[in-house]
Formats: structure tokens, sequence, C-alpha cells
């Protein structure tokens, strides 16, 4: 096929031969359509979805169209029983390691079953409690029985300490306190905080202190730390007593702060006495201690003296911004 002379041809890279040159070609590339045997994409029909036209392998699709085949495959991994018991078998196992773990860091510091005994209280022993902590003059046998192996758990005995009647009056008392300010038009989020973190730092300098004081008095004593705490934190029951009595009659609030006050005082020496003061020079435990007598009951008697001192001034310290004016 030749090109007559004086007509331009298209440029060679569109498919036509170049001008004035002969050449044989196929008639089929200046017609319509893709050349037979080549792959035209745009000239064939839409393939499937799921199909990839240049690998030719089936593929899942990203986003879009089908969802429900984009979790067919772990809805057949679950729906097969052994599958789902092997996974099932292998989550009970990591749980049961990390719960191994836990305790196991946490009986370095802390055992727990030490602070299982301390909230080991029944309705009836916080009832009798209760009562003892705002009446305890007329209370007569403070002695504190103990197991050959371990103490009687409190719910068996009404003066063993816990912590339970504690965590309770603190928290408590810190609603108490919300309502007060609430009363006094003064409640704000932030000034609830700020009384929940000062009465939780006092609480816990009050424990250093007392445990500072045995050691430079050089007091042997079988009193724990949690003990320590759970004796000088009842007063947060005569603490709210005292808020609530503002609420009846501002007036109140005085009178009601020293009866609670002395009656804290009372209690935690009457408690205290017989194990950092035996009568006798036999301790609370039956075990002979020479450091009762002389020096040793000067300072232990001082001991007593400044915890149970200490009740009534921190009970006006924490109550005296919350009771209405």
């Amino acid at each position: 096929m030749q090109q007559e002379p004086g007509n331009p041809m298209p440029y060679p890279q569109f498919g036509y031969p170049q001008p004035n040159v002969n050449t044989h070609s196929d008639p089929s590339m200046y017609m319509a359509g893709p050349q037979a045997g080549i792959y035209y994409p745009a000239a064939q029909a839409p393939l499937s979805p799921n199909y990839y036209p240049q690998q030719g392998m089936p593929f899942m699709p990203v986003g879009g169209g089908n969802e429900q085949n984009n979790f067919s495959m772990p809805t057949q991994f679950l729906q097969n029983p052994v599958m789902a018991n092997m996974a099932m078998q292998y989550g009970h196992s990591l749980m049961g390691q990390g719960k191994e773990a836990l305790d196991r860091e946490l009986n370095k510091y802390v055992s727990t079953s030490r602070i299982k005994y301390y909230f080991s209280v029944d309705t009836a022993y916080v009832a009798k409690k209760l009562a003892l902590l705002v009446f305890p003059f007329t209370h007569r046998d403070w002695s504190v029985k103990y197991n050959p192996d371990e103490p009687v758990q409190p719910r068996y005995e009404l003066n063993a300490p816990d912590l339970y009647i504690p965590a309770m009056a603190f928290v408590t008392y810190l609603l108490i306190g919300g309502v007060s300010l609430g009363i006094q038009e003064r409640f704000s989020p932030e000034g609830l905080g700020i009384q929940a973190s000062t009465a939780l730092i006092w609480a816990l300098l009050e424990v250093l202190v007392i445990w500072v004081t045995l050691y430079l008095m050089n007091i042997q004593t079988k009193l724990t730390s949690f003990d320590i705490l759970a004796f000088s934190s009842y007063k947060y029951v005569g603490m709210i007593v005292a808020v609530i009595a503002s609420f009846i009659m501002p007036s109140a609030y005085h009178l009601a702060l020293i009866y609670v006050s002395a009656a804290t005082m009372f209690f935690l020496i009457r408690s205290l006495k017989v194990q950092i003061l035996p009568e006798s020079s036999r301790d609370a435990y039956g075990e002979n201690n020479a450091s009762f007598s002389g020096e040793g009951s000067k300072r232990r008697t001082y001991l007593l003296l400044f915890m149970g001192g200490l009740q009534p001034l921190m009970m006006w310290w924490l109550t005296r911004q919350l009771a209405r004016p």
C-alpha cells in the first residue's frame, strides 16, 4: 500500500507507516477495535470483582463491595469446635499465668491473706463495732483473743482491728463533706478532690509518725502497719457524727466534736493498752518481755498517750472547714 504524494500520513507511533515507505501492513490495524490475539482490557467484558486480571489470582477486596467476605475467614475459624476450644484453653492459661504473676509480685510486699483478715467482717460485727466506737465507756473486756497460729478474725472478735469500717467511714466522710460544702454553697469538684487528698495524706502521715516514734523509743510490739492504720482511722466515724450534728444545729458541732473526740481517745487507749502496755510482765500474746518494767514502761505510756491525744487534734483539723458555721 502506497501513500499518494501530498497527503501527509500520521506519525508511525500511532500505528501508521512512515510516509513514502512501502510496507506490508495488516489491514486490521486500521480497523476499529483491538487486534486479534492482543489483550485489550477496555474492549473486554468486566471480570469478577474477586479476580485480579494481571496475575490471574483471586483476591479479597480491601474495602467496599461485599463486606461479608471480609469476615468469612474469622467466622469460619470460630465455628470450628476444635479451634474454638484451643483458643479458649489458651485464653484461660494466659489469665491464670497473669493472676499467678500478680499474686507473686504482691506477696513480695503485702500478704494477700493478711489483707483478707482485716476485711473478714459481717453485718453483726459492723453494727456492734460502730456502737462501740460511739459509746465505748460501758465496754469492759478489751482483750483480743488469738488462735494458736493466727489471730481470731474480726467477725468473731469485737476487739480485733479491721479495715472495712475505716475504709467505709473514709468514703462516707468525703460524701458528707461534699454535702456540707453544697449546703454552704461552697461545693466544687476541685474542692472535693483537695479534701480527699488532704485526708489521705494526713492518714498516711499519722501512721508514719507513729512508726517513727516506735523506732526512736525502741519499743518492740507486734502491732503491724495495718493495725496502726485501722486504729488510727476509726476516728472518721466520730468525725461523721460531728459534721452531721452541724447540719441539725450549727452550734452543736463543737459539743458533738468534744464528745466523739473523748470517745475515740478512750477507745484507742483502751484497745492499745493490752498490746502496748500490759498490766503484767507478760505481753498480750502470753510471752515474757522484760522491757515492760522501768524505762520501757514509761516509754510505752508516753506512746499510748501520744497516739490517744493525736486523735482529737486530727478530728478537729479535718472537720473545721466542713461543719456549718
